[in-house]
């Protein structure tokens, strides 16, 4: 499986989704997504809009692929927007910073055949499954 580095930050699209409302369509549409270089794409054999698996050694996710077309990352390096589906897959210790670290985080991505992304409802309560 393809290795690549990992990095998520905020983005205008997130922010808009955000004041929206997290129970909106708009929410993950925003930050369900891994935004690939285009070469990175066709080695993958994925278009714009597919499922992808992304996994690291914290945990897995299902998001949609996109294209990046503006700051497009160089080859070998994805962006996931920040939000509760790269929660899963980054280091969660905050050291005392009350954030995860949400750079330079190794993963391997794979098409795949699941459903885009968990919805929020399900996402959050798996979640809170675990915790318990």
């Amino acid at each position: 499986m393809p290795e690549f580095l990992l990095l998520s930050g905020r983005t205008i699209w997130q922010g808009e989704a955000i004041e929206t409302g997290k129970d909106k369509d708009i929410y993950p549409n925003a930050v369900a997504v891994c935004y690939f270089n285009p070469s990175d794409m066709q080695a993958l054999g994925i278009k714009d809009g597919d499922p992808v698996k992304v996994k690291s050694e914290y945990g897995e996710i299902v998001v949609e692929a996109r294209e990046a077309d503006t700051d497009v990352p160089p080859p070998g390096v994805v962006f996931i927007p920040m939000g509760p589906w790269v929660n899963r897959i980054v280091n969660p210790e905050t050291d005392s910073t009350g954030m995860p670290r949400f750079k330079g985080v190794k993963v391997e991505i794979e098409p795949t055949d699941e459903e885009p992304y968990e919805d929020m409802s399900s996402l959050m309560r798996s979640e809170y499954l675990k915790s318990e």
